[in-house]
């Protein structure tokens, strides 16, 4: 290979190196917006690496990758159509350089090329600093947990915005996600020492924790998490091997409702079953519903429970399901998507419903510890009226 250095030649990655940065930062990156530069990916080399950024304003991916500086630069450089290329370019080494207003990207031991005209890099917006403010740190796969047993529960109506995120809040005792679209809620507790939130917490978008939870992971550190001291930005950064990966993000400003009051105390009736075999009699079950509602009807009496559907259009169906039950006998309707992503998020094999009316919310449990002891879970779901209901 031809080592010498040609005219503008700024570095030399390797292509995985280059794709993992180009490909993370690309998850901030508007698929469209009146400012070009925001459908830009900035490539910044300098001593400490390349670093690849990808922002819509609200959220800002940053990942620093190793390569072998000739001289810094900054750039700024069409995401969508830079990845595309950069995911099909061969393994090995790849040279970055600068000719006039272009990057010329080189490849194969000089066997090909490919060039991109770039925009103005001084334009391109700032990446927030987060001065003062909060500090804790999580460890990645317990953060990713968190966001699989929460984020699904939020809302996506723009009426009511607090309810688009996640409260993350805690205490010198344990930290909480909690999400709600007033329909079901999810609340997942981690013990140990994060303060730092304070019990008031911070609402963080759904789609940042979605960008979140992929690198945690993969990540080989704790993720730190930042809030900014006037409380309107977090941050997230951690090791991915020899990457290293920032989230910077807008919180939703505002109160979170008082969720504690609408979680049942008083619920005395447990339906415990097998998940499993709920799971695949609300999905093959559900094939009958209405497709608005979704709804499913639960029949329980002693000693027999079942999950129905009927309707006029996609016919009826019902499936009996072995479980355990005490308690006065009770119709109760539910929204089967709802439902079924609840239960896909509860990793024990056991699970309880405790139940008090038809038409009140009912709580849905893992029955005994979760496989991490110092972590609990609690699921609300709300009923629907079922069309041939009394009261």
């Amino acid at each position: 290979m031809d080592t010498t250095i040609q005219q503008g030649e700024l570095l030399t990655i390797q292509q995985g190196d280059l794709l993992f940065a180009v490909g993370r930062a690309l998850g901030s990156v508007p698929q469209k917006n009146a400012q070009p530069l925001l459908t830009c990916l900035l490539l910044e080399a300098d001593k400490d690496g390349l670093r690849v950024t990808g922002t819509d304003l609200d959220v800002t991916t940053s990942v620093l990758v190793p390569c072998s500086i000739r001289m810094p630069a900054r750039m700024a450089i069409s995401a969508r159509h830079f990845h595309e290329v950069v995911r099909k370019l061969p393994r090995g080494p790849v040279t970055l350089a600068q000719v006039g207003s272009q990057c010329e990207v080189r490849y194969g031991d000089g066997k090909g090329w490919s060039k991109f005209p770039t925009q103005p890099a001084d334009d391109f917006p700032r990446v927030p600093e987060l001065q003062g403010g909060a500090r804790v740190t999580i460890e990645g796969d317990a953060l990713a947990r968190m966001i699989d047993r929460s984020a699904y529960a939020t809302s996506d109506e723009p009426a009511r915005p607090q309810l688009n995120g996640v409260l993350v809040h805690g205490t010198d005792k344990y930290v909480s996600f909690v999400a709600t679209d007033g329909h079901r809620l999810a609340r997942t507790t981690r013990k140990g020492a994060y303060g730092d939130l304070t019990k008031e917490g911070v609402i963080v978008p759904a789609r940042v924790l979605a960008l979140v939870g992929k690198f945690a992971t993969e990540a080989t550190s704790p993720v730190e998490m930042r809030v900014a001291e006037n409380r309107n930005h977090i941050g997230f950064a951690t090791q991915v091997g020899e990457y290293q990966v920032q989230v910077f993000a807008r919180l939703i400003e505002g109160t979170y409702p008082n969720y504690e009051q609408v979680i049942p105390k008083d619920n005395p009736r447990d339906l415990v079953m097998t998940r499993t075999d709920l799971i695949e009699a609300v999905d093959i079950v559900a094939s009958h519903a209405e497709r608005t509602t979704q709804q499913i009807r639960f029949s329980l009496r002693e000693g027999r429970f079942s999950v129905s559907s009927a309707t006029a259009d996609f016919g009826a169906g019902e499936q009996s399901v072995e479980a355990e039950y005490k308690g006065e006998d009770m119709e109760i309707g539910y929204n089967a998507v709802y439902l079924l992503q609840i239960l896909r998020n509860i990793p024990t094999e056991r699970i309880v419903f405790r139940l008090k009316t038809a038409l009140s919310a009912g709580v849905v449990e893992p029955v005994g510890a979760l496989p991490q002891v110092d972590e609990e879970l609690l699921c609300l779901i709300m009923p629907l009226r079922l069309p041939d209901a009394t009261g």
